[in-house]
């Protein structure tokens, strides 16, 4: 009776111990599996800001290149305007261009003056802040009429030396 009394209270203590222990294995089972829910939300909500935020980002890189480019057009609109102002100011009324040219950061302009004033027209190119870039080519006495000069320029474009210099101070 006694070694019944002891087996039995230790199968019920066994018990007891056994049923606390899967109860708290249970809870913490059940525990982790919120988390882990919980843990995947944030996941998915992280994953879904992150394909906004690429979204937002893609979008703001083409407004950015679509300005760019929009600001590039204008200011070598603006920097065309400034070129043939400065060549208006210097050309005498009797003058004119022949061919203007840009190709590869290079400029080219022809023009055909009258013998008298294609000197002074050179010469004022240099004092020119503009026109300065340009270099006389060739100088020759027009075929078509010997009382005018042909004078052939070259220098480089000024837009893309001043990009040039603004991505050297840059950098």
């Amino acid at each position: 009776l006694l070694w019944l009394s002891q087996t039995l209270s230790l199968v019920t203590i066994t018990f007891v111990i056994c049923s606390y222990y899967t109860y708290h294995l249970a809870q913490k089972r059940s525990l982790i599996t919120d988390q882990q829910r919980q843990t995947q939300q944030q996941e998915d909500l992280l994953l879904k800001q992150i394909d906004i935020y690429q979204t937002q980002k893609k979008q703001t890189l083409l407004h950015y290149q679509h300005y760019s480019l929009y600001y590039q057009n204008w200011l070598r609109y603006l920097h065309y305007i400034r070129f043939f102002r400065a060549i208006e100011t210097h050309l005498p009324s009797t003058g004119w261009i022949n061919h203007y040219g840009e190709a590869d950061n290079q400029r080219s302009l022809h023009l055909t003056l009258p013998n008298t004033q294609s000197l002074s027209f050179i010469s004022n190119l240099k004092s020119h802040p503009v026109l300065a870039s340009l270099t006389l080519s060739y100088l020759q006495q027009s075929k078509t009429d010997p009382s005018y000069t042909e004078v052939h320029l070259n220098g480089k474009s000024e837009e893309q030396e001043r990009w040039n210099e603004e991505d050297e101070g840059n950098q």
